[in-house]
């Protein structure tokens, strides 16, 4: 019986190894974040082929990621919103997109069928086209606080903080809205600086705001609505 009962144990610890090795064999690691390097960031993307008068080829290029299984290019044209998903197999993917137009993009790095995806740094550029004398402002991101932030209970007051380029390097100020629907009012126009301190809030809220940036030309840009949370 004691024999009987080590060769049981001896099976049962086997076993236990044998499980331990799937589950390591089983972890997978997340994939790494990329980083943009062109069109490079808030310029004027002179560098393609036209293909008419309103398109033209753009080869964009990143850094490779150390964990993936391929990439995703997203790609937002920022006078319609419209948005165009590449996938690549490669850190270079030529792209049709429109002549004279602001557009964002980012690369999605994946494993195991698109779980837990890793998406880069946001990127801004003009896309070059006949007959463009003044660009408009890129649309301001938000830096404080962040997009879907979540502040600590009792906060009665906070810093709004965001930050704007242009290519034409003449941006003239900001008008700021802000408020606790998804329509937020005018808080504040023709701002100098791309802040706006001791905006009172309260716990319990979910506030919304947003900026127009101008430029010596007339142009304006529209920035996304961002929000945050007060908790109770």
């Amino acid at each position: 019986m004691k024999k009987l009962g080590h060769v049981l144990l001896f099976i049962i610890l086997a076993s236990s190894c044998d499980a331990d090795l799937d589950i390591a064999e089983a972890v997978i690691l997340p994939p790494s974040e990329v980083r943009l390097l062109f069109p490079e960031n808030n310029s004027e993307c002179t560098t393609g082929t036209v293909i008419s008068e309103s398109e033209s080829e753009v080869t964009f290029n990143w850094t490779q990621a150390d964990v993936t299984e391929g990439y995703l290019v997203y790609l937002t044209d920022l006078t319609t919103n419209e948005e165009t998903v590449v996938e690549a197999d490669s850190t270079a993917m030529p792209i049709t997109i429109k002549r004279g137009t602001p557009y964002r993009w980012s690369v999605i790095t994946y494993v195991d069928d698109f779980q837990n995806p890793t998406t880069s740094p946001d990127g801004f550029f003009y896309n070059a086209g006949p007959g463009i004398v003044s660009y408009i402002p890129f649309p301001a991101s938000a830096i404080s606080p962040e997009t879907d932030a979540q502040l600590i209970e009792n906060t009665t007051s906070i810093n709004l903080q965001w930050t704007a380029e242009d290519v034409d390097d003449d941006i003239t100020g900001f008008d700021l809205y802000f408020g606790t629907t998804d329509q937020p009012e005018l808080l504040a126009e023709n701002l100098e600086t791309p802040s706006y301190a001791n905006v009172s809030v309260s716990s319990g809220n979910t506030y919304y705001w947003k900026v127009i940036t101008k430029d010596a030309n007339g142009n304006v840009a529209n920035s996304a609505l961002f929000q945050f949370e007060v908790l109770e």
